[in-house]
């Protein structure tokens, strides 16, 4: 079929993105957290299952995260040479067999193997789905775009959970990934039909390893860059922490159900969604750098009273409280990070996007299992999971603020 859906490349603040084409895009986004989301609650079950340990069954996640880093350094700044398309759609129908793969895992190496895979392909069309969305959009229109991406893509995580969490109840985490194979078959249909090239041959880099250790070089020298990029990683790990240890403390440390466990994971995501609903609608008045400012001081406030409030074994609804702060914050920090970091990509967006989306997952998988090692050492795993979200809170806000230092300097 002939793709015959028509754009126009970003060549000032304001573009024309079609409906289709960001609600296919919104899909794609939904693949990480679906991929994570979903199964969540059946983290212990899988564990019993595949006779794992905690920290054993959070490497299922670790896996996954790793595949995610290399697919998008790999395939960002390749996509700046060859073009978005084609790469976009072997990265679909990758995702679509090592999902069911992952759902007839046998034994514990094929699923961290499966899973692998499963996310060298999410990051391939993850990285995409942002280069695609760089090449319609720029500036404070990019940062708009991303939080409406967000909103259409923050369905999943609100949903994900709670449909997650029935599965796994009623029949099990294998349940899940077939579910999964399901709506990434509907997504590959998607990109195939609807998503066009995005990047003429004449806006590509040059083939050739020299160009792309340039760009590299250029986009790591930029101060700018680095530290809104550092703001979104860390956030991200800052949040992460919290998405692997969760199943665990509120599960086995409190005492929720894997339902009830599902439905506090939607009610956090929900407060996220709705920040970046608020957020899609302020950008264009107040712009992105005060916003980030401000959702960075957040995270960091509510981190510090996670902190307090693990030390004092504080009751459970404070946690609970804390928790939603961080991740609702989540709703202006992604956004506004990811587009002044990418704004300032000129025409390597394809591998800023690769270093943003890489370094969110190299360090997301390394603290999967953190919080568990720590616990089976012997520290509380409340306290073991604010102590790491306070570390990369205060990462992130450093990035951020030393990007706005440099924006003043230029």
């Amino acid at each position: 079929m002939t793709n015959t859906t028509r754009v126009t490349p970003a060549s000032g603040a304001k573009a024309v993105i079609p409906p289709i084409i960001l609600g296919v895009l919104a899909l794609v986004s939904a693949v990480e957290p679906l991929s994570i989301n979903m199964y969540l609650s059946g983290l212990p079950q899988l564990g019993r299952d595949l006779d794992l340990s905690q920290a054993g069954a959070q490497l299922t996640l670790t896996f996954f995260l790793a595949g995610m880093a290399i697919g998008q350094l790999v395939m960002g700044p390749l996509s700046d040479a060859r073009g978005r398309r084609g790469l976009f759609l072997a990265g679909v129908v990758l995702l679509v067999l090592a999902t069911v793969a992952s759902a007839l895992a046998p034994h514990a190496w094929v699923l961290f193997a499966s899973r692998f895979v499963m996310g060298l392909a999410g990051g391939t069309a993850v990285v995409l789905a942002r280069a695609v969305a760089g090449d319609l959009a720029k500036g404070p229109e990019l940062a708009r775009v991303f939080s409406l991406l967000m909103l259409l893509g923050g369905l999943a995580p609100v949903i994900g959970p709670v449909v997650g969490g029935l599965i796994v109840d009623g029949v099990g985490w294998r349940g899940v990934f077939w579910v999964l194979t399901v709506l990434n078959l509907l997504m590959a249909v998607a990109v195939w039909r609807f998503i066009p090239e995005t990047l003429p041959a004449g806006n590509r880099s040059t083939g050739g390893l020299r160009p792309l250790l340039a760009a590299m070089g250029g986009l790591l020298a930029d101060r700018a860059y680095v530290g809104f990029t550092l703001g979104f990683i860390f956030s991200f790990s800052t949040m992460f922490a919290y998405v692997s240890a969760s199943p665990f403390i509120l599960q086995d440390h409190y005492g929720f159900t894997p339902v009830q466990f599902s439905i506090i994971f939607a009610v956090n995501t929900t407060g996220m969604f709705l920040v970046a609903l608020t957020n899609a609608r302020l950008v264009r008045r107040v712009g992105p750098l005060p916003l980030a400012k401000i959702g960075n001081a957040v995270l960091l406030l509510a981190v510090v009273y996670l902190v307090t409030v693990a030390l004092l074994d504080a009751s459970r609804w404070f946690l609970l409280a804390g928790l939603f702060v961080v991740v609702a914050s989540m709703g202006v920090n992604f956004a506004n990070n990811s587009a002044l970091a990418i704004s300032r990509a000129g025409k390597v967006r394809g591998s800023a996007s690769a270093f943003m989306g890489s370094g969110q997952f190299i360090m997301a998988g390394l603290l999967s299992p953190l919080v568990g090692i720590a616990a089976a050492a012997g520290m509380s795993q409340p306290v073991a999971m604010s102590v790491v979200m306070l570390v990369t809170a205060v990462i992130a806000t450093l990035g951020v603020w030393g990007g706005a230092r440099a924006l003043r300097r230029e």
